[in-house]
């Protein structure tokens, strides 16, 4: 029987009440979907402590030194967070070098969940791995909006880099850079499949690595996942789900004219919440109904205690606009969430796909999206309104659209028709087997070599 081993560092840990974010839960449902199926050898490589899906094969890596029993993810700092990298690094790569007749790799296929704390992909191929990379962030891209501003291409950055590592000058770069730039090239270089979720990141890395790279791509738009339960579990779910709406009505005062704005995600700089508060403010006093804005989730990894303070500080300051912090939401809070809302917000300067943007869609509610690739490939504009951040001032581009949907609530309940209708065509099931024939197909290749 072949095998599949999925490896990363996320895997492990309880994603009902811990903000790893989307590629740590697009993994956990593959395993999930996969297990399903059968007819495979499930293996999963992680650092947490709990197995991430019944029927599988699971192996909790050694956890750096000082970090306890889970290393906690979401509080490291950057340094802390390369730390981490290269341990979970270290001990995958030592962990399937030792077990080669356990894991044999003419019937093995690894796949390897988000690149920058990826095992040492060079020295698996040389072993003879076949090897599928999932770039839920393309970290050069990410690396560049969020601490150089987007001010030059991504493409410019991977050439610096490459100059400077021909010069044999990359020993004295910080290990963070060279998480950011060497792993993903090595990524590149050593992935037989680099399965990325839109065409905008497949073109942006060709355009760092090279268009040769094309064949090795396959774009994999994630879409949306069921809930299991069967038709009664469904049933029971949301009558749970419509009992805890109307509790919250009654919490935050929502009344038939109050417009409810939502964003969700992980509170971090690079998802633009502030520039949502701040387009609230920008419109706030002219709008004639009561504006309510939920921003779910919670602070998490780098730079987000200090951003959360932020964020905190300019939601006080709006005069007319509630604004409310419920916390990290999952399952029958986060359904609750979604019936609130007239319209979802996502307002990130980085997005490679948007898992949430489709969760919205999938509940029945219209999107408004900063111009990010991801996005801009999910939505129409039958359905969602996308924005582009040009100049300095990215919230104005977003209160005009903001202003212009919440005036007409009849327009966005027809878009939340629609969007529902859209989200229905995006069946993770679907996506998740084309990653699993994907992988496959590596090994039967190798059959017919032989």
């Amino acid at each position: 029987m072949n095998t599949i081993v999925l490896v990363g560092s996320h895997l492990g840990y309880p994603m009902d009440r811990t903000p790893l974010g989307g590629g740590a839960m697009v993994a956990v449902q593959l395993l999930r979907h996969w297990a399903r199926m059968g007819g495979t050898r499930l293996v999963a490589l992680g650092a947490g402590s709990q197995s991430p899906s019944p029927g599988i094969e699971y192996h909790r890596l050694p956890a750096p030194v000082g970090q306890g029993d889970d290393p906690d993810l979401v509080r490291m700092s950057e340094w802390a967070y390369a730390r981490f990298s290269r341990a979970f690094e270290k001990a995958a790569t030592g962990f399937l070098s030792s077990r080669l007749a356990q894991f044999p790799p003419d019937r093995t296929v690894l796949i390897i969940n988000d690149v920058a704390e990826a095992p040492d992909m060079a020295a698996l191929a040389r072993l003879g791995y076949h090897q599928v990379s999932l770039w839920h962030v393309d970290v050069v891209d990410y690396f560049n909006r969020l601490y150089l501003g987007g001010l030059l291409p991504p493409e410019r950055l991977t050439r610096a880099f490459d100059f400077w590592d021909a010069l044999r000058l990359g020993i004295f770069l910080p290990d963070i850079l060279k998480l950011v730039f060497r792993k993903q090239k090595d990524a590149v270089g050593h992935s037989d499949t680099l399965v990325v979720p839109s065409r905008g990141m497949a073109q942006t890395l060709q355009r760092c690595y090279g268009r040769a790279i094309a064949d090795r791509i396959l774009v994999v738009p994630w879409g949306v996942w069921r809930e299991s339960g069967g038709e009664g579990g469904e049933r029971a779910a949301a009558e749970a789900c419509a009992s805890q709406e109307g509790g919250l009505r009654e919490r935050y005062g929502i009344g038939p004219s109050t417009r409810v704005v939502m964003t969700l995600s992980r509170i971090a700089p690079e998802k633009g919440i502030d520039f949502l508060l701040k387009a609230v403010r920008l419109i706030e006093d002219s709008l004639d109904f009561d504006l309510c804005l939920f921003v779910c989730g919670e602070p998490a990894f780098m730079r987000s205690a200090s951003y959360f303070r932020k964020v905190r500080s300019l939601a006080k300051s709006l005069r007319r606009a509630r604004v409310f912090f419920p916390g990290y939401l999952a399952g029958e809070r986060k359904r609750a969430h979604f019936r609130l809302a007239d319209l979802f917000v996502s307002a990130s300067i980085h997005e490679s796909y948007g898992l949430t943007v489709v969760e919205a869609m999938q509940a029945g509610v219209p999107v408004l999206a900063s111009d990010h690739y991801g996005v801009r490939e999910a939505l129409d504009e039958s359905y969602g309104r996308v924005v582009r951040y040009d100049g300095a001032r990215p919230e104005r581009a977003l209160a005009g659209a903001l202003r212009e949907l919440l005036r007409d609530p009849a327009r966005l309940k027809r878009m939340g028709v629609l969007a529902r209708e859209a989200a229905a065509g995006m069946d993770f099931s679907r996506s998740a087997e084309r990653v699993r024939c994907a992988a496959l197909s590596l090994l039967e290749a190798g059959d017919r070599a032989l």
